[in-house]
């Protein structure tokens, strides 16, 4: 029988590198059909067999029912030092920061629901820009079937990214970690961050990016700048469930569907 296979890779918010991830996996691995930018977990292809590749970093929300529903589905997210995250800037808006750490603390704990699922893979964006070899071979231990056809290291010389995807990622270059640890040319935004979102200090200390709260005293005397990120600071009730909704109503179709075929089976 024909098998589809599905990769959907999501994120602890914008940011990440989950472009990265996933201009990087289309071009250096052999996928049949891939997302232009980006798609939800429940987008359908006419694929009748063969990999399907898409991204959402906020299908982080609803990733456990799908892994529980859908047994040829892998998830593959990207973790980044949250610091790193709310002083990237996105093309679109170079003149000011894309996202604040709303969306660490908010989708942190939907990540812990799931990371120790076998078809759950978490890769840290720092490890994806310093060794991209490693990351690729890591990808193909926790997906087997994926056949490689260029090494991540050479990813900038293979790709053909959308527009979309271009500006994600500002521009097509070599991978490179020169971004890492950024966050110590903007203490004025991470210094604001934390007076909205509150601390982070246990967070970094548990994935390694510190190893106590000696980092806080490079904010000391700093001067929070308040300039608003591009997208609001706070996720709602109804927001949050608005995002997960459509994978609960597709989770259910789903499920509708199965208990039809096995019910006109038998």
């Amino acid at each position: 029988m024909a098998r589809q296979n599905r990769i959907h890779i999501v994120g602890l918010g914008p940011r990440t590198g989950s472009t990265l991830l996933t201009e990087a996996s289309i071009a250096c691995f052999e996928i049949e059909e891939a997302t232009s930018h980006e798609d939800r977990i429940f987008t359908k292809t006419r694929l009748p067999e063969g990999t399907y590749l898409t991204k959402a970093n906020l299908d982080i929300l609803i990733a456990q029912m799908f892994l529980e529903a859908n047994p040829n589905l892998h998830i593959m997210c990207m973790m980044r030092d949250p610091r790193d995250a709310i002083v990237s800037k996105h093309r679109k808006t170079p003149d000011r920061y894309w996202a604040g750490l709303r969306y660490w603390k908010t989708y942190l704990p939907y990540w812990r629901q799931v990371k120790d699922h076998p078809r759950f893979l978490t890769i840290r964006y720092e490890d994806l820009v310093t060794d991209p070899d490693a990351v690729q071979k890591e990808i193909e231990t926790h997906i087997p079937y994926l056949k490689r056809t260029a090494p991540f290291s050479r990813y900038h010389e293979v790709t053909k990214p959308s527009i979309k995807s271009m500006r994600a990622l500002n521009g097509v270059r070599a991978i490179s970690s020169k971004s890492v640890g950024n966050w110590r040319n903007h203490l004025p935004r991470v210094a604001s961050q934390l007076q909205i979102h509150g601390s982070i200090t246990d967070d970094l200390i548990e994935f390694g990016y510190e190893d106590d709260d000696s980092w806080l005293q490079a904010l000391v005397n700093i001067q929070p700048d308040r300039s608003r990120s591009y997208w609001p600071e706070r996720f709602t009730k109804l927001g949050i469930l608005k995002y997960r909704f459509p994978g609960i109503r597709a989770i259910a179709a789903m499920r509708l569907r199965r208990w039809l075929t096995r019910d006109s089976a038998g």
